[in-house]
């Protein structure tokens, strides 16, 4: 594991079985609510479309109506965790027409976020890997974790019109520990997280940090690892 700036990264080898033969690339942007998320996205984005690249952005829950109309009627945490599976099934799918489409995906939110949410709701990382069939999925080419302090992430959005149900304080102050805990297992290697380890990963803490600076941290290690 390596320093860059504040941030850190690790590199896992790939398997060759899990070599990802679509066209385009896959960015995914995790991480706690709050951490700028959005921000970075769209940044990213405006950069490499202006270095030439056909770019899709793209945000999780990505089906409207479970996103939307659904899931706020949810009361349990099982079948929270239900929709979000059926949800990344349903990207997938996307993406992969995507990825044959665009030069590079950036979306806000991935695989990953299943997790850490499922960890903050009580099931385990093993749980949570058989429900959303993981090694089924698409595997990202890189992954960029932002957490920060979890008062300063509320803080954040607690005035957005759009905030989800999962949104208020005592649940953003478990899922900050999650995140952490989440890139620390990954780099660990735990093997519930299998279907992250062949992807370069990065954590960026921006509790300090101004959109532009976590911007140009994240920039800065993209082209470090020649992405």
């Amino acid at each position: 594991m390596k320093n860059l700036a504040n941030g850190s990264f690790m590199n896992i080898a790939l398997d060759d079985k899990e070599v990802n033969m679509s066209k385009g690339k896959w960015l995914v942007v995790t991480g706690l609510d709050g951490s700028g998320k959005t921000h970075l996205v769209e940044s990213l984005a405006e950069y490499y479309r202006a270095q030439g690249l056909k770019v899709k952005t793209a945000h999780l829950p990505y089906d409207k109506h479970l996103g939307v109309e659904v899931l706020p009627k949810l009361k349990l945490s099982y079948s929270d965790r239900l929709l979000f599976a059926l949800d990344n099934h349903i990207f997938a799918a996307q993406l992969e027409e995507w990825l044959d489409e665009y030069d590079l995906v950036i979306s806000q939110r991935g695989w990953f976020d299943s997790f850490v949410h499922g960890a903050v709701q009580g099931f385990s990382y093993a749980e949570i890997a058989q429900l959303n069939q993981v090694q089924l999925l698409p595997k990202c080419d890189a992954m960029i974790h932002l957490v920060c302090a979890s008062p300063v992430a509320y803080d954040r959005i607690k005035d957005d019109p759009d905030a989800d149900k999962f949104e208020y304080p005592e649940y953003i102050h478990t899922q900050e520990l999650e995140t952490r805990r989440g890139f620390n297992e990954l780099f660990a290697g735990n093997p519930d997280l299998a279907a992250f380890q062949g992807c370069k990963n990065f954590l960026i803490d921006t509790t300090w940090m101004s959109i532009e600076g976590t911007y140009e941290q994240a920039k800065l290690w993209l082209n470090a690892i020649e992405f």
